[in-house]
Formats: C-alpha cells, structure tokens, sequence
C-alpha cells in the first residue's frame, strides 16, 4: 500500500474515531473539560473528513467531479447491486454541515449549545446515517468491526447522556 493510500485510509479513520470521542466526551455532561475536550475532537474530525476529501479526489479521481460520480455509482453497485452516483452530493453535504458545525461550535459556543434539541440531534443522526455507510456498509474485513464498535460506543454515549444536555 502506498504512501498516498495509507494516508486516505487514515483520515477516513481518525474522521470516526474522533467524531465518536467528541460524541463521548459530550455525554459525560456539563463538565467544562469534557465540553472542549469535544469541540477540540469535533474539529479534529471535521479538518480530518476534508483532508480524506481532497487525498480522494487528487488519489483516486484526479480531481474530476465526474470520475468521483462514476466511482461512487460503481462502488455503491458493488454493495447494494445498483449503481448510484448521488452519494458523491451527500457526502458533499457531510462536509459542509460538519465544517458549518465546527465553525458554529468555536465562534459561538454559547448559541451552538443553546441551540434546539431537534436539530442538535437531526445532526448527530446524521453523522451516525453517514459513518454506519462509511466503515461498516461500505467498509471491508476488521475494520467493519472497527466502524461497529465506533458506532455502539456513540450509541451508548447517547444513552446515558443527561437529559437536556446538547454537549
């Protein structure tokens, strides 16, 4: 394995397992230390999604919009047997929510965590839809299980967080 592909590998990886820890650290509640310790790894992940982003489209699509399209319908094809190029689009709207999401999280804190619980959790299960397809539908060999326990982790943060707590 090259270089190049160890290194997109990777940030698809550290894009989950540091969205998980932010998840965890916000369900431990209101402790200020776990609050940025969430947003620190927030960010982690989101910075880390965008560099799994272009490593993708210099590595493997050579950064055409319609080469991105044709292998995303070809390897959706070879999942779920049909070929559809549209999860390029969602996967353009995971970057932008989680960026929007960062941004809103460092420059105003105060209003990201005051904001309505329906769309804090519209958000989270968003991300959870996005990273069960990422490392466990589309995923291969141990790090399936990787993505699983990931996922059961957020999912067990999510059930014992107090109750109001948006992190």
């Amino acid at each position: 394995m090259s270089f190049g592909e160890l290194l997109l590998r990777a940030t698809a990886w550290v894009s989950l397992l540091a969205w998980a820890a932010s998840e965890w650290m916000r369900g431990r509640g209101r402790i200020t230390a776990s609050r940025a310790g969430a947003r620190a790894a927030f960010t982690i992940g989101a910075l880390s999604l965008v560099a799994h982003s272009a490593l993708a489209f210099e590595l493997r699509h050579g950064w055409s919009h319609a080469a991105a399209l044709r292998d995303t319908a070809r390897q959706t094809e070879a999942v779920l047997g049909r070929a559809f190029g549209g999860g390029l689009y969602v996967n353009y709207l995971m970057l932008a929510v989680w960026s929007i999401e960062a941004l809103w999280w460092w420059l105003a804190p105060a209003s990201y965590r005051g904001r309505g619980r329906g769309l804090d959790w519209s958000v989270r299960a968003f991300f959870a839809f996005m990273f069960l397809n990422a490392a466990v539908v589309f995923a291969h060999g141990a790090m399936r299980f990787v993505g699983a326990l990931a996922l059961l982790a957020v999912a067990w943060s999510w059930y014992r967080r107090p109750e109001g707590d948006s992190g």
